[in-house]
């Protein structure tokens, strides 16, 4: 394998360089090109191997290191904003920096907002920024997420994000109505709109990010707004499988 197709596979965190694992290769295959990316580029620090699988409630991925620093903490920078993670303790996924940045758009100035299954905090935070509501109210279960958001919001000065630790299903409870929810949870879909469509008020928004299996020849975006036919716009996200995806559509109530 040339190490241009490995570069097709690389994502850059911070001062950390992510291979995925191509299928029939082990991580030990990737040495020769973790050294020939610290090499060329200097600011990289740590090189590790990404496997495919998604795995727990927190939905970690497995993570092999390869080369340079083992270390997976880093300060990774997304639409201006400043995020302290570790990729080995929390979801992260570059795949979702379009809609980090398409959903805040749409927040507008003075709302109430719900950012269910927050991680990190990268959809709360720049919905702050980007779009001054009163209040984001950020929830995740997984403790090392939480603990970050809290890092997060200080590192971007997003005072208006309001981070909870807890279980979603059940902390979205301590709020009040607002005005739009974030729901980047696909493989739960359907309990999330039910707990969303209580907490938003009528005209309010929910970003419902769904998982739909589809046959040869059907559209992944209309089968998933048959199931939500409030739904106004939906985009494929990510193809999960040759016949599974991850849709979002924005949900009008």
């Amino acid at each position: 394998m040339k190490s241009t197709e490995i570069w097709k596979r690389i994502e850059i965190v911070g001062d950390i360089a992510i291979i995925g694992i191509p299928f029939g290769k082990s991580p030990e295959d990737l040495r020769e090109y973790a050294e020939e990316i610290m090499r060329e580029h200097k600011y990289v620090k740590s090189v590790w191997g990404r496997y495919r699988n998604t795995r727990g409630e927190y939905r970690l991925t497995d993570y092999y290191h390869i080369a340079g620093e083992k270390r997976s903490a880093t300060i990774y920078k997304e639409h201006g904003c400043l995020y302290y993670l570790d990729f080995t303790r929390v979801f992260f996924s570059q795949t979702l920096s379009y809609e980090h940045l398409r959903v805040a758009k749409q927040v507008k100035k003075g709302e109430k907002v719900i950012n269910l299954f927050a991680g990190f905090g990268p959809f709360s935070i720049l919905s702050a920024k980007l779009g001054d509501p009163e209040v984001v109210y950020s929830i995740d279960l997984n403790p090392y997420a939480y603990y970050f958001m809290l890092v997060n919001v200080n590192l971007n000065r997003t005072y208006n994000v309001i981070p909870m630790y807890g279980d979603a299903f059940k902390r979205v409870y301590d709020v009040e109505e607002v005005d739009r929810v974030i729901s980047p949870l696909p493989e739960k879909h359907r309990e999330a709109y039910e707990v969303a469509r209580q907490k938003v008020k009528k005209g309010g928004v929910i970003h419902l990010f769904v998982e739909v299996e589809v046959k040869k020849g059907q559209d992944p975006v209309k089968e998933a707004m048959k199931e939500y036919p409030k739904a106004f716009f939906g985009r494929v996200v990510r193809s999960v499988s040759p016949s599974r995806y991850h849709i979002v559509l924005d949900i009008r109530e």
